[in-house]
């Protein structure tokens, strides 16, 4: 991941002292010690609202009912700019970067591929593919869980929504996380150009198609009353390309890292499968992902924080689900939490599209992998490798099994 050092931004006169943290979203103080989550946690000490001067200053909320309230009131905080700094991405992916009522519009063209019954039809295929991934691997007495399943089987499913070639799942997976995970501006620039000119070809091939497939959609979108230019139909495009290809596997990641270091868990999931739903929703709280933006349209005052029109706010799912205020023991996976809601998908009209997905994968993995690979534990003579940012999770995660 290319993290180049931010430089601190001074701090704006409206700005008090008292809500200045020096935090940084990429690299928390402490990740490497204590992993992702206790780094982010400890940001629950101080106040509910802060201000850092990393990456270009950028005001964050820090409890879940701060968090909801931004997502909800997008007249306010706006999506048009969701990633810290801005520069991050020049080129705004639809309809992530836009709000009501333009968001709807190429939302329409979205939503079908992630109706009930296509995700039925997906969860059969992700089933398959499961089994299948396990079986080869069980023998072997363990695996590297991100190389040999978590981006291989929600990848493998998404480039069947979209109908691009298996073949080249591990090229695809580069290029994604190239856009993902570099913080950088050019050298993502770079990843989105590359992806784009792949994509325009793919969606010149099936213009005019007749196949169901998201991306043959999206082409259609050029026969819209309502097309305006060409960049719709590639930006739609590559954010379904890049939007898929790594939330699932850092979800997948921190459920499976987890359960190494709790075998008690791992034989409960096993001896009551009819959990597993229950399971999924605590595991999703517990392991909240994405670190969003927002853009100010106008100046604000809320809880006594005054903010100005056109500064950024960081929308952080990792700490909402971490939240004691909103639940007990927040760090702990209590299979019998009878808990609020989580923010996990988001709120609002920007609600994730996938999550009936999300959750339909993660319920097989929980299935299959309970049933078929032997009570499995973190590989000690390996060692697992994290990240933060915008979607925190594993690089490496070694497994052992008897």
């Amino acid at each position: 991941m290319n993290s180049p050092i931010p430089l601190l931004t001074p701090k704006p006169g409206h700005v008090p002292d008292e809500l200045v943290v020096d935090y940084d979203y990429v690299r928390p103080a402490g990740m490497e010690e204590v992993g992702v989550y206790n780094a982010v946690k400890r940001l629950h000490d101080g106040p509910d609202i802060i201000w850092s001067p990393r990456h270009g200053g950028h005001w964050m909320v820090t409890r879940a009912e701060d968090i909801r309230f931004v997502q909800e009131n997008y007249e306010i905080f706006s999506h048009e700019e969701f990633m810290i700094p801005r520069t991050l991405m020049p080129l705004k992916p639809l309809p992530l970067a836009v709000d009501p009522p333009m968001h709807a519009r190429y939302r329409a063209v979205i939503n079908p591929g992630f109706m009930p019954g296509k995700v039925a039809k997906m969860r059969d295929d992700a089933r398959d593919l499961t089994i299948e991934l396990i079986e080869k691997m069980k023998p072997n007495g363990g695996c590297e869980f991100l190389g040999e399943f978590a981006r291989v089987m929600p990848v493998t499913m998404f480039l069947r929504i979209v109908d691009l070639p298996l073949d080249r799942r591990e090229e695809f997976v580069e290029w994604g996380i190239a856009i993902m995970s570099s913080y950088d501006p050019a050298d993502r620039m770079a990843a989105q150009m590359r992806v784009r000119e792949y994509l325009k070809t793919v969606l010149d091939e099936r213009d005019q198609g007749e196949g169901d497939d998201l991306l043959t959609r999206v082409a259609a979108w050029r026969r819209n009353p309502r097309f305006q230019s060409e960049e719709e139909v590639l930006s739609m495009a590559t954010l379904l390309f890049a939007g898929g290809l790594d939330t699932v596997a850092s979800e997948l990641s921190y459920i499976t890292h987890h359960l190494a270091r709790h075998p008690e868990q791992q034989r409960r999931l096993r001896e009551e499968p009819e959990i597993i739903p229950a399971v999924r929703e605590e595991f999703l709280r517990r392991f909240g992902l994405s670190n969003t933006g927002r853009i100010l349209t106008r100046d604000f005052e809320y809880k006594g924080v005054l903010f100005k029109k056109d500064e950024m706010i960081m929308v952080p799912n990792n700490l909402s689900g971490i939240d004691d205020r909103m639940y007990d023991r927040p760090m702990e996976v209590d299979f019998d939490r009878n808990a609020p809601s989580h923010n996990t998908f988001g709120n609002g009209p920007h609600k994730c599209v996938g999550a009936h997905l999300a959750r339909a994968e993660i319920d097989v993995f929980l299935e299959e992998f309970m049933t078929r690979i032997p009570e499995f534990r973190l590989d000690p003579e390996r060692k697992n490798i994290e990240h933060c940012g915008s979607v925190p999770g594993f690089d490496e995660l070694y497994l052992r099994w008897d």
